[in-house]
């Protein structure tokens, strides 16, 4: 049996290669592999794919711009005065790959945000129009969000929700594809698949023991698991020597009462890496032995979760930090040993009802701390709390969900607070 794989465009206004790898395919790569089945594997986002004859810049950490072709912008964004882009390996070349595989026995297309489905969508229809007798299995987080949506426009012939590791053997046997059973203990993502690694992506972890009105992570990872710790060490040894840089993809790292015994473990194995802690970590966890742990295993680039400081905001959100709790992680970090120019800080901005003065002294406060403030414009995501605030349905145009368009442009522009944010972080901010 044979399978291709395929990770999609983005469509976007703007989009960065901050350490993103499709764990969630490369698991099902994983799966597959163990079935027996061959696998050809085409990842659009892969900057280090050698079927490029020009590569973006990479920074030292990994992380760089994806090469982009302009397309026409959706209705939707008329008022977004911005350049509307197919993030990724050009579209003749994606044609051109296709055309020189094998039929594929089955297909699997992954998706991530809810607003990116058009890149999804163009996949599709160029795979139907080569395979038109291969069924094509939808899955990933648009498709588990927008289940609904994704069923009636998409193209594909199966919309598989929630993750791989749970059902995705049952549906293959369900479809006659196998008849087979695996052991989802020992799954790990496949980084074999990379001829090049930039870096690695890790999670110690799934879920997130909290339940903020504005995250979707209960909905798609229902309950907080632990990744067994020699699937971890099976990564890292795969990686090492392939990539200096590794990024922990947690919902909730800290949480894990693994990550400590896997950091001197990481250290026993004298594995060197540059480690970045890439998802928002959570405040209230870190004291001075994880402070140290995580500086002796060389992380380099720490991001922490403060989203707001409004007391009242963050009790109603899901009371996940305080401010207090913020402003000592940030001394216990640089107490320990960390440049301020290493912590950097997610402050949320566009909830309902959130003010503008409550992120310019945010702002203002990363700066007094000298650590840099990232602005994450809100994305409403179907069923959150914050998003039943905004009137939108299961029946909105994913495309409302856009953080850029929701935050600036809907459902008026707000082009002068626009700018004065982002002049403040410019201001403030030392690095990207």
């Amino acid at each position: 049996m044979r399978a291709l794989l395929v990770n999609p465009w983005i469509y976007d206004f703007k989009a960065f290669d901050f350490w993103n790898k499709p764990v969630g395919l490369l698991i099902v790569a994983d799966i597959l592999k163990k079935l027996h089945f061959d696998i050809d594997f085409i990842d659009c986002m892969d900057r280090a794919s050698p079927c490029f004859t020009t590569h973006t810049k990479t920074d030292m950490f990994g992380r760089g711009k994806y090469y982009f072709e302009e397309i026409k912008k959706p209705s939707v964004f008329k008022k977004i005065p911005r350049r509307y882009k197919r993030y990724g390996m050009p579209r003749s070349l994606f044609v051109k790959i296709i055309d020189e595989i094998d039929r594929p026995d089955i297909i699997f297309v992954t998706s991530s945000m809810t607003y990116w489905y058009l890149g999804v969508f163009e996949t599709i229809s160029i795979l139907k129009k080569k395979f038109p007798d291969t069924k094509i299995i939808l899955g990933g987080v648009y498709a588990t969000l927008c289940k609904k949506h994704a069923d009636k426009y998409s193209g594909a012939d199966i919309i598989f929700t929630g993750a791989a590791e749970g059902n995705l053997v049952a549906l293959l046997n369900d479809i006659g594809i196998v008849s087979s059973h695996i052991d989802n203990r020992t799954l790990t993502p496949d980084y074999t698949l990379y001829q090049t690694l930039y870096y690695g992506v890790i999670h110690t972890s799934r879920g997130c023991p909290f339940n903020c009105t504005y995250c979707a992570t209960r909905f798609l990872c229902p309950k907080f698991e632990t990744v067994p710790h020699d699937v971890i060490i099976e990564q890292l040894e795969y990686v090492s020597g392939k990539t200096e840089n590794i990024a922990f993809f947690d919902d909730a790292l800290l949480y894990n009462k693994n990550f400590t015994p896997l950091l001197e473990t990481m250290r026993e194995k004298q594995y060197y890496f540059n480690l970045h802690a890439s998802n928002g970590l959570h405040c209230r966890y870190i004291d001075e032995k994880i402070a140290q742990l995580m500086f002796r295993a060389n992380f380099k680039t720490l991001y922490l979760s403060l989203e707001t400081i409004n007391p009242e905001v963050q009790k109603k959100t899901g009371n996940k930090v305080n401010t207090e709790e913020f402003i000592n992680a940030v001394n216990i970090l640089i107490k320990t040993g960390f440049s301020p120019d290493a912590i950097h800080t997610y402050l949320l901005f566009g909830m309902p009802g959130q003010g503008y003065d409550e992120i310019i002294e945010a702002i203002k406060l990363c700066h007094s701390l000298g650590v840099h403030p990232h602005l994450c414009e809100f994305s409403p995501i179907p069923h959150t709390k914050e998003f039943e605030k905004t009137g939108f349905t299961e029946n909105t145009d994913p495309l409302y969900h856009n953080n850029l368009f929701y935050t600036w442009y809907w459902p008026e522009p707000k082009t002068d607070l626009y700018k004065k944010i982002k002049s403040l972080l410019t201001k403030t901010n030392l690095t990207t």
